[in-house]
């Protein structure tokens, strides 16, 4: 006899999979059944079918809990139960939420950047099993059906000529400083991901060095995911991360609301660019690298830190791959011949606004190519 539970759970999750599936960057089917297993780490059934009533929201389309009260009650449910069920969902970083004084406001989230990001501190073998064999099963193409990208890479501080005219957006300093907050640092889920495999990262022992702003790092800050820190110890801990030789990616949007410090040993983006012979063509970035030769005294500096292997020594004088360099600028900022320069590239990138405004790009692109 089938057992009656097992088909109705069934069931919710590929409806909750269909669901999601219409998001901006979606979560596709998976026939090995790896997207099923990957929502059952983050949904009970009951939780499931309450996210199928949930729409995507980012900042801008968050939703009151009385509003999504009025499109489940139908269900029995009642609304006592629905903010206990959906506070629950947000404590497990499945879905997103925030408030304004009294009124709590609710999302489904993606699976990156959202739901991953949202287990740190709380990573299991088990879901990482599934997670992976669901990003390299079908997830990572659907991540880049589009061409936009939802992180850029911008130069390090030190790299920046002063008579270089660059954007706000592209200014790390800038960036900080015009932010109103608040701030706080996130432990990398990326190391922490690699940490329970037993591969530490190579080129950092800290690990609280992903920085994010305003409200949805409010939402880190109240579910205990980060720590709110100052203004002045956002840019020391930038400092160091550059110091590193970390690449600094920030949201793709001018109004930026996170800054991922990215290693080629734990963070997949990064790693993947390392498998490809361009990995210039699959990054949004506004700047590049160029060696004087005349300059170079051939120490080999800049070929240990390039982290997409860009650079190549030979006869003591270093070149750069123009199809490798992604502008990260770690290259300039450790050069002690200043044989190095930071071009800014002949069309300039302008990203949106917002993040809401990118995953609008995004829909818009999706329903043209579907079209």
């Amino acid at each position: 006899m089938v057992d009656v539970s097992i088909v109705e759970d069934s069931d919710i999750y590929r409806k909750l999979q269909e669901h999601l599936d219409q998001m901006p960057i979606g979560f596709p089917c998976a026939k090995s059944g790896s997207d099923i297993r990957v929502l059952k780490h983050l949904f009970t059934p009951e939780e499931a079918k309450i996210a199928t009533f949930l729409r995507f929201g980012w900042n801008r389309d968050l939703e009151p809990l009385e509003h999504i009260f009025e499109r489940i009650k139908n269900t029995g449910i009642s609304l006592e139960e629905l903010e206990t069920n959906l506070d629950n969902l947000v404590n497990k970083g499945s879905i997103l939420s925030k408030r304004e004084g009294d009124k709590k406001y609710y999302a489904n989230a993606m699976l990156i950047i959202g739901m991953y990001e949202f287990q740190v501190n709380k990573l299991t073998k088990e879901f990482l099993k599934d997670f992976s064999e669901y990003l390299g099963e079908i997830w990572g193409a659907e991540a880049n059906r589009t061409d936009y990208h939802q992180l850029r890479t911008i130069p390090v501080e030190k790299s920046l000529d002063p008579e270089l005219v660059i954007a706000p957006y592209d200014n790390i300093r800038k960036i900080i400083e015009e932010c109103e907050g608040p701030f706080a640092k996130i432990n990398c889920v990326c190391r922490q991901e690699m940490d329970m495999h037993g591969k530490a990262c190579k080129m950092t022992k800290h690990r609280d060095n992903c920085l994010g702003f305003g409200d949805l790092i409010q939402l880190y800050i109240d579910q205990g995911w980060g720590t709110q820190i100052s203004k002045e110890e956002t840019l020391r801990i930038l400092r160091t991360n550059q110091e590193e030789g970390l690449i600094l990616r920030p949201s793709n949007s001018q109004n930026v609301e996170f800054i991922c410090s990215c290693c080629y040993c734990c963070d997949r983006g990064i790693s993947g660019l390392l498998k490809v012979p361009n990995p210039a063509d699959f990054v949004v970035s506004n700047f590049y690298s160029e060696i004087n030769p005349e300059l170079c005294n051939g120490c080999g500096s800049c070929v240990e830190r390039c982290q997409l292997k860009a650079i190549t020594l030979n006869d003591d004088v270093s070149s750069i791959d123009r199809k490798r360099c992604i502008g990260c600028g770690n290259c300039v900022a450790i050069c002690p011949s200043d044989a190095i320069i930071l071009h800014k590239k002949e069309e300039q990138y302008i990203p949106p606004q917002t993040m809401d405004d990118l995953y609008d790009m995004i829909l818009e692109e999706k329903t043209k190519l579907k079209g």
